[in-house]
């Protein structure tokens, strides 16, 4: 009887305003974790919209915890970590969407590999590209100077340390550093770690316990064959703010990890203000991005009350697909949307269609209630959604 109240996993999400795809990320986690004993663990940082109400109403098997206060990403993990019951924990932001194993597979991985410490998917972002975060290496000199210069993209089996670009995309193997948006270990190496570093308030903490992870003699490792798309950035907006904090989250792990080392520490620097000046060139870009025209919309989904909905209201010339072969059979003018109905396909083909179409369309995604259209068109920019609301006469369609 005890054997069956055991947890084997814990999800857990620290969140700050991002609702809509807070929901889309909660639909697949539980899409994703029918065949396991797992408990669900949200974390909200005084968010400003209504994202915890709507976690309790939708979602009431969560244990929700709001913070009055915005604790930062460490912290707030800490503190859900302390909470949780399974012999596993996955981190895992809030702008995440994960496949129907995904789960499935990392227990497999880590069951059948006791050395391994902290382990991630492949990650793409809301346009099907490969986010290199994915896999990196430890910011050594030679990593640091690299990445700071460019040089990666000149040689990456010579220069791409940082982005361990010896590890192919779509091959497994061990890596360095995982990306906090998520990871998956198991629950006793977090306590023995003592969690996440919480002088980091957001930014860096992933390489730091990646790091302390590899300080004990353990793996940590790349699964490519577990594909999980993150947005990205949805709860920062990229802004002096933020590069101030990323560069001062940066300093500390230098600080707390090479302080003997000034030429690094020097290096480091370096590259954190050619980061800082990067970011400003591209926030400068960021209208003329998000300016971008969709010519054709297509709705897959095998729901035609839903196809009926969302030309009446979002899209009046949009075409209604059953199948991703029928997507590509259609015939367009230009850049195409696609709008998924998750009902009607699982994630992992979402994902592979995304990564093999990267520019012939733009992806939207419409949430198991038919409720919430959302997507990010690029990595820039925050992501855009519609409510669809139902009145007694009309539905009515509020973009947010």
């Amino acid at each position: 009887m005890e054997q069956s109240k055991t947890i084997d996993l814990s999800v857990i999400i620290v969140s700050y305003n991002v609702e809509h795809f807070l929901h889309l990320c909660l639909e697949s986690v539980y899409a994703a974790t029918k065949n396991i004993r797992a408990e669900v663990i949200v974390i909200d940082n005084s968010s400003a919209d209504k994202s915890v109400d709507m976690v309790r109403k939708q979602f009431p098997s969560t244990r929700v915890i709001a913070n009055v206060d915005n604790l930062g990403f460490g912290k707030a993990n800490n503190q859900a970590a302390k909470l949780a019951k399974g012999r596993y924990l996955c981190i895992l932001n809030p702008d995440t969407v994960v496949s129907h194993n995904t789960f499935e597979q990392f227990i497999e991985l880590h069951q059948s590999n006791p050395n391994f410490g902290i382990s991630g998917p492949q990650l793409t972002d809301g346009t099907g590209q490969f986010l290199r975060e994915s896999k990196r290496g430890l910011p050594t000199i030679q990593a640091a100077v690299s990445k700071s210069l460019g040089l990666f993209k000149l040689s990456p089996r010579l220069f791409g340390q940082y982005y361990n670009l010896r590890l192919p995309q779509n091959q497994c193997g061990n890596t360095d550093v995982l990306v906090g948006a998520f990871m998956f270990l198991r629950k006793h190496l977090y306590n023995q770690l003592a969690g996440f570093d919480e002088n980091f308030f957001m930014y860096g903490e992933d390489i730091d316990i990646s790091h302390r992870s590899l300080k004990l003699g353990l793996t940590n490792f790349y699964l490519s064959e577990a594909k999980v798309i993150h947005f990205k950035g949805e709860s920062t907006p990229k802004n002096k703010a933020y590069e101030k904090r990323f560069f001062n989250a940066m300093s500390y792990y230098y600080n707390k990890n090479f302080s003997h080392n000034w030429l690094l520490n020097s290096v480091f620097m370096l590259g954190s203000l050619g980061f800082s000046k990067f970011k400003r060139i591209i926030s400068s870009r960021r209208d003329e991005t998000k300016s971008v025209l969709v010519n054709d919309w297509i709705l897959l989904s095998t729901n035609p009350a839903l196809f009926k909905s969302i030309q009446t209201n979002i899209f009046p010339s949009i075409k209604q697909c059953q199948s991703l072969l029928e997507v590509l059979q259609v015939e367009t003018n230009g850049l195409t949307g696609i709008v998924f109905d998750i009902r009607s396909i699982q994630w992992n083909e979402v994902i592979s269609f995304m990564q093999l179409h990267q520019t012939r369309y733009i992806y939207k995604f419409i949430s198991a209630d038919n409720k919430r259209i959302i997507g990010s068109s690029d990595v820039l920019s925050r992501g855009s959604g519609a409510i669809i609301k139902k009145s007694k006469n009309k539905s009515e369609v509020s973009i947010v």
